[in-house]
C-alpha cells in the first residue's frame, strides 16, 4: 500500500521468523489456503538493503516529565462486595438482606480515570519541548554564520569586490526558523548603477584606441559576470572548498587524520527552474547552501517574517513542527512540487489572522496569550487538509488577511488561475501582489490529503474515546536517531553550562 512519503509499491511486513507478508495481508501466500500443505522450512530470503530491522523500540526524544506523557496505569481494584448484616430479632429477613440497604460506596474512588494532563495540553507541551530540541545550538549557529561569511568573501573576490556585487542571506538563516538540516539561502545582487555607469563610459570612449579597448574589455568582463554568473561562481566554489579526494592527496605526507577539513560533497548548477541557482553541500557539517542571483524580495521577506513573529507568538513553534512534518515526507522542496519555507509561513500567518479575528468576535481577545499550540496545530491541519477550497479561493495576508476568488477579476485570473493546475494553492506575495508564491507547489493536492490524514490521526488521541499513546506529536512526527543524539548533546551542554556556572560562583566567592 502507498504511504505518505510518496513511495510506490507495497510494504513488506516481516514476522518473527523473517517470512514476508505482502500487501494482500495473507502472509505472502497470494490468497491460497495453507490447509494440507507441508510447512515451508526453507531459509528466509535475504532482507532487501532498504529494509532495516527494528532492534529496539524507538524512544521519543522530546518527551520529559513536563509533557504529561501517557503512562499505563494498573487496573483499578474492584469495589468491595456488600455483605448483609447478621440476623437479629430487630431485623427480620436480614439474613437474606431483604429489608436492609447497602452502605453508600464512592464508586469514583475506584473507577475514576487516572490523573492525567488533558490531551491538548499534553500536545502543547510536546510541541514546546520539540521546538527546544530542534532549535539550533550556539555551536551550530556559529558554524552557519562562519559559512555565510566565507561564501560572502568568496563572492566579493569572484565578482570584483563589494562595489560590484552585494551578498545577502535570507530565509531561515535570518529568521532563526532553521532546522538542523535547513539550507542556507543567499542572493548575490549586481547593483544597477554600476551597469549604467559602465554603459555610459563605453559609449564615450569607444573610439579612443587602445585605452578605450582596455575599458571595453573590463566592461565585457563585468557584463559577463552579471549576465552569466552561475558557472563562474560554481567554479569558484569548487576551487575554494575543494573535493575530499584532492584534499587527501595534498595531505598524504601529514599525519593529521583526526580532523576532517571542510570540503564539497555535492555541487550542482540548476538552471532549468523558475529560480536558477548554484546548490552545494559542505562536509563534514553537511550544510546545504543555495545561491541565487538578482532575485527580488529575498531579504525583504525575511524582514517581513520578523515582524509577523513579533506580533504572532505561535508562528515560530508551528513553523518548526510543520517544517519537520513536511521534511520527513520529502514535501518541503519547491523544485519537487513541495511547500517551501516562505509559502508555509504565509499559510500559517493567514490561518492565525483569521483565527485571531474569530476569537475577537467571540470576545476572547486577539493577543494570542490564550492560544494552545495543540489546538492551533489541529485547526491548521483541518483547514488546509479538509476545509479549504483550493480550486476557487486564493489567500492574501495583506490588510490583516483575507480570501479572494481566483477568477474574480481578469488580473487575478491571469495571475492565479491555471485550468491545468486547478488544485494549486494561490498565495499572493505580500511584497509583490502580482506574484503567486504557491505557483511551484504542484503537489498541493497530495499535500492536502496528507494534512487531512494527520488531522484525523491527532483527533484519535485528543478526543473521547482517547487512544492511548506514549506521544501524541510522535504519531505524526516520526522520532529519529538524530533526535536522540541532539537530546543527548543538549543534555551534556546543559550539564556543562551548569558546572561552569558553579565554578564561576566559587571563583567569585
Amino acid at each position: 500500500s502507498n504511504v505518505e512519503n510518496g513511495g510506490a509499491g507495497s510494504l513488506a511486513v516481516t514476522n518473527g521468523n523473517g517470512n514476508g507478508s505482502g500487501a494482500n495481508g495473507r502472509n505472502g501466500t497470494n490468497g491460497k489456503s495453507l490447509a494440507g500443505r507441508k510447512r515451508d522450512r526453507s531459509p528466509a530470503p535475504p532482507m532487501p538493503s532498504n529494509c532495516i530491522p527494528i532492534t529496539k523500540k524507538p524512544s521519543i526524544p522530546w518527551l520529559n516529565d513536563t509533557t504529561g506523557m501517557y503512562k499505563p496505569q494498573p487496573p483499578p481494584p474492584p469495589p468491595p462486595q456488600w455483605q448483609p448484616p447478621p440476623n437479629t430479632n430487630n431485623n427480620r429477613g436480614g439474613s437474606r438482606g431483604y429489608n436492609s440497604n447497602p452502605p453508600p460506596v464512592n464508586h469514583h474512588q475506584f473507577y475514576a480515570p487516572p490523573q492525567r494532563i488533558p490531551p491538548l495540553i499534553r500536545l502543547h507541551n510536546e510541541i514546546v519541548s520539540f521546538v527546544k530540541l530542534m532549535a539550533p545550538t550556539e555551536e551550530e549557529l556559529e558554524v552557519r554564520t562562519r559559512m555565510v561569511e566565507r561564501v560572502t568573501a568568496l563572492a566579493h573576490r569572484t565578482f570584483g569586490g563589494k562595489d560590484k556585487c552585494q551578498v545577502l542571506p535570507f530565509g531561515s538563516q535570518v529568521t532563526g526558523l532553521c532546522l538542523p538540516g535547513s539550507d542556507i539561502d543567499m542572493v548575490i545582487r549586481f547593483p544597477q548603477n554600476n551597469n549604467n555607469k559602465n554603459g555610459k563610459a563605453k559609449s564615450k570612449k569607444n573610439g579612443n584606441g587602445k585605452k578605450a579597448g582596455e575599458v571595453v574589455e573590463d566592461e565585457d568582463e563585468d557584463d559577463f559576470a552579471s549576465s552569466n554568473p552561475l558557472h563562474r561562481f560554481a567554479d569558484a566554489v569548487r576551487t575554494e572548498f575543494g573535493v575530499r579526494s584532492e584534499l587527501e592527496a595534498d595531505d598524504d605526507d601529514t599525519n593529521h587524520t583526526d580532523e576532517i577539513k571542510e570540503h564539497l560533497s555535492y555541487l550542482e548548477v540548476i538552471e532549468q527552474t523558475r529560480v536558477p541557482l548554484v546548490k552545494f553541500t559542505v562536509a563534514p557539517h553537511d550544510i546545504d547552501i543555495d545561491i541565487c542571483f538578482d532575485q527580488p524580495h529575498g531579504p525583504e521577506s525575511a524582514e517581513l517574517m520578523h515582524r509577523f513573529m513579533e506580533s504572532m507568538p505561535p508562528l515560530r513553534p508551528l513553523t518548526f513542527v510543520l517544517k519537520y512534518f513536511l521534511a520527513s515526507r520529502l514535501m518541503n522542496k519547491p523544485f519537487t512540487g513541495g511547500i517551501g519555507s516562505y509559502l508555509l509561513q504565509l499559510m500559517i500567518v493567514s490561518y492565525l489572522q483569521h483565527r485571531a479575528r474569530e476569537d475577537k468576535e467571540r470576545g476572547l481577545g486577539a493577543e494570542g496569550k490564550h492560544f494552545n499550540l495543540g489546538s492551533l496545530l489541529l485547526d491548521f491541519l483541518e483547514l488546509y487538509g479538509i476545509d479549504f477550497n483550493y480550486v476557487t479561493v486564493g489567500i492574501s495576508v495583506r490588510h490583516d488577511g483575507y480570501y479572494f476568488p481566483k477568477g474574480g477579476t481578469n488580473e487575478s485570473k491571469r495571475i492565479f488561475w491555471e485550468p491545468s493546475k486547478a488544485h494549486n494553492l494561490a498565495m499572493e506575495n505580500p511584497l509583490d501582489p502580482s506574484q503567486n508564491v504557491g505557483a511551484g507547489a504542484f503537489r498541493m493536492q497530495m499535500i492536502g490529503r496528507v494534512f487531512g490524514h494527520a488531522f484525523k490521526t491527532l483527533l484519535c488521541h485528543v478526543s473521547e474515546p482517547l487512544e492511548p499513546t506514549e506521544s501524541i506529536l510522535g504519531t505524526i512526527v516520526p522520532p529519529t536517531e538524530e533526535m536522540e543524539r541532539r537530546a543527548a548533546m543538549k543534555k551534556k551542554g546543559k550539564k556543562r553550562r551548569s558546572e561552569d556556572g558553579k565554578k564561576n560562583k566559587r571563583g567569585g566567592g
